[in-house]
């Protein structure tokens, strides 16, 4: 029989407590090299601007922030200095003009993403000029969703009236939690009402959909604290939720040092504040649990298009409006083009120097081969749909499922003996009980595992 979905054994919880990807993109980015450099990103260009009939997405990465978060793993600026700024929006500016004039037969676009950082670090004309240039650029088809990250205590009314006059309509605060004890453990300080205030203006102004980022595993956190945030949200009743589990990284990221590990949630906590918020949200808010880590209302598009089966993940999360190619803008900015990944120089001097001189702005890439593109389809349908067909898989490899993955269809036995699969004759399905070692899943299918685990690069997955 199936453990309930509002139980989770601590014995899975120690069995499958260990580093993994996340997986917003296979292969992940630690495979990426500084192989792929500037032919190899004007050939991903140019065969994207073949595809002249179909739109695009396009990401903006705005760093700057007023002062640094201590749970953040971003790559951002801190400053407050207006000089800092307008150089870099000047070279962001050059930076979408030159890859625009690679995609001439490209123009159109179903999606845009602005995220930092803080996007609302720019006033409102800085905001203008920015959109102002992707639209001298670009064409919006009529339906595109354009989306933006604000972080309430910086974001001002006229800010958000400049985003929704010039288009935006979907919007995402960075809430994390909104007990003060914790916000004083992480050095982020946000009050309910900044927060509601934000919400009641998005609200006014017409945006159609609003997120709450929300961050499970913090320093401090309790379930009585937790019940706290949960409370705030369900009586604020965000549209959309996505929570994530805090990745404790600082050999990675030094300044999560300063936050005291001894307070960190322990496995079994960690995992049932996530139950909680899953139970409470789903029972009292109405929300329906969205692939892995996120929510929705029934009435958002998202939950639809799980119904439906046509949901897709980018590194911006969770979307109904799929593009063959995604290209992202400004320092560390992430595209998806083609059959090749690219990422922009992380440091804000190598990529202030890259615009200048001219040459592209990617410091690393990766070109897929045809094994990748396979199993990078594996993962992403496990990841939105929590269910793969061996006929979607066999269409693309020209292999049958269960002799080229024979080694993994054998692990996973293990996997279905604690209730986390069920291996079909044509299909592999995700129980809810598995959805909480989704990543674990993942990993069996991910060849370049090994190399990238004795690296160090991973946080837990419980």
């Amino acid at each position: 029989m199936e453990t309930p979905e509002s139980e989770v054994p601590a014995a899975l919880v120690a069995k499958y407590d260990t580093s993994g990807p996340r997986y917003t993109s296979y292969p992940t980015a630690p495979v990426w090299t500084d192989a792929f450099g500037d032919s190899e990103w004007n050939a991903a260009l140019a065969e994207a601007n073949a595809h002249g009939g179909e739109t695009l997405a396009l990401y903006v990465h705005l760093p700057f922030c007023k002062e640094r978060c201590l749970f953040c793993a971003c790559n951002v600026v801190i400053t407050q200095r207006e000089d800092v700024l307008q150089a870099y929006l000047k070279r962001l500016r050059k930076e979408i003009a030159t890859v625009a004039s690679k995609l001439p037969n490209r123009r159109k676009v179903s999606g845009i993403h602005w995220g930092g950082g803080t996007p609302t670090h720019l006033k409102p004309a800085e905001i203008e000029s920015v959109w102002d240039c992707l639209m001298e650029h670009f064409e919006l088809v009529a339906d595109a969703e354009v989306s933006i990250e604000v972080h309430p205590p910086v974001t001002t009314r006229e800010q958000m009236e400049t985003l929704a006059r010039l288009g935006f309509n979907r919007v995402s605060f960075g809430v994390q939690d909104l007990d003060p004890g914790v916000q004083e453990m992480i050095n982020r300080h946000q009050s309910l009402k900044q927060t509601e205030d934000v919400l009641i203006w998005a609200r006014e102004l017409g945006f159609n959909s609003v997120n709450f980022d929300l961050i499970y595993g913090l320093p401090g956190q309790t379930l009585e604290t937790w019940n706290y945030t949960l409370d705030q949200v369900a009586r604020l009743l965000p549209d959309r939720l996505a929570i994530y589990s805090y990745a404790h990284v600082p050999w990675l990221h030094p300044h999560q040092n300063r936050m005291p590990a001894d307070q960190l949630p322990a496995p079994d906590l960690k995992l049932e504040l996530l139950r909680t918020a899953s139970r409470r949200l789903e029972a009292e808010g109405g929300y329906q649990e969205i692939g892995f880590d996120h929510f929705a209302l029934p009435t958002d598009e998202l939950a639809t298009a799980v119904q439906d089966r046509k949901l897709y993940r980018n590194f911006m999360g969770y979307t109904v409006k799929p593009a063959r190619d995604y290209i992202g803008f400004g320092m560390t900015a992430i595209s998806e083009v083609g059959h090749a990944f690219a990422q922009n120089h992380s440091k804000l001097n190598r990529y202030n120097e890259a615009v200048d001189s001219g040459h592209c702005a990617v410091s690393k890439g990766h070109t897929l081969s045809l094994e990748d593109q396979v199993r990078k389809l594996i993962i992403e349908r496990l990841m939105c749909n929590q269910q793969i067909t061996f006929e979607e898989v066999e269409a693309l490899s020209k292999q049958p499922f269960c002799e080229h993955f024979a080694s993994q269809w054998q692990a996973l036995e293990g996997f279905e003996a604690d209730g986390l699969v069920v291996r079909g004759k044509q299909d592999l399905t995700v129980t809810k009980l598995g959805r909480n070692f989704l990543r674990n899943i993942c990993m069996l299918f991910d060849s370049y595992l090994d190399e990238q685990l004795r690296e160090g690069r991973f946080s837990k997955t419980v």
